[in-house]
């Protein structure tokens, strides 16, 4: 978008005023003047972008979520918040995508967007560049047919306490083909993040919702001890 402004405004601009000797006052300024407006509409164009995405909020998506039975509506949000960076990240802002779904061979095959997205991981002990293709949605509503569609296959636990946000996120550890994450630092996230949130969605009574929730996903023994220890953790560093 740089590059867009600067050729349409600045750079078409200092080769009309060199050229407007020879076209003359009336048509070297017209050319100016096109340059300036479409320079302007195209920085209009990314101050409209960059707002619409910085405006989207946690309980937006809540109330969109709601409409997905197989998922916890909460539990969504704060999942979703965090792999997008609180709705920042390139995967949403251009793509939709909230949870970095990979694009399968199925998903290419069947000439389906993507976004390639260039990441450093570790293999064998070494750092190495990785070029990964993700999914690209055109609306929120059909990322979430589509992370509801992946819930309820692949995370079916997840999707049986889907009235439970603990128990949501407990059944993410435990996949038809594996965790969504291999690491406890990323629970131990996803619970700090839910208490971040959680004011939001729930209001002055949040502390008491998360709580409750807590006691009754004990119940369900899905929950691994260091998973408990984490959730009590993040509710006990709140205020």
């Amino acid at each position: 978008m740089r590059g867009s402004f600067a050729g349409g405004g600045f750079t078409g601009g200092a080769a009309v005023q060199r050229a407007s000797g020879r076209l003359g006052p009336s048509v070297g300024g017209l050319l100016f003047f096109k340059g300036f407006a479409a320079a302007l509409a195209a920085l209009f164009f990314f101050l409209t972008f960059t707002a619409q995405a910085s405006a989207f909020s946690s309980l937006k998506f809540y109330r969109l979520a709601k409409k997905h039975k197989s998922v916890n509506p909460f539990g969504a949000a704060v999942h979703c918040a965090h792999e997008t960076g609180d709705w920042k990240s390139r995967l949403w802002t251009e793509g939709r995508n909230g949870a970095g779904i990979k694009a399968n061979k199925a998903w290419k095959t069947t000439g389906r967007p993507c976004i390639d997205i260039r990441s450093e991981e570790h293999i064998n002990g070494k750092r190495v560049m990785v070029v990964s293709s993700f999914r690209k949605y055109r609306s929120v509503k059909a990322f979430l047919k589509d992370y509801s569609r992946k819930i309820r296959d692949d995370y079916p636990l997840s999707a049986k306490y889907n009235n439970n946000v603990w128990g949501y996120f407990g059944g993410l550890y435990r996949g038809r083909h594996g965790k969504w994450a291999t690491d406890h630092r990323y629970f131990e996230k996803l619970a700090a993040k839910a208490v971040k949130l959680a004011p939001e969605i729930y209001g002055s009574k949040w502390k008491k919702t998360l709580t409750r929730q807590l006691k009754t996903a004990k119940g369900f023994n899905i929950l691994e001890p260091w998973q408990v220890k984490a959730i009590e953790k993040s509710l006990g560093a709140a205020r």
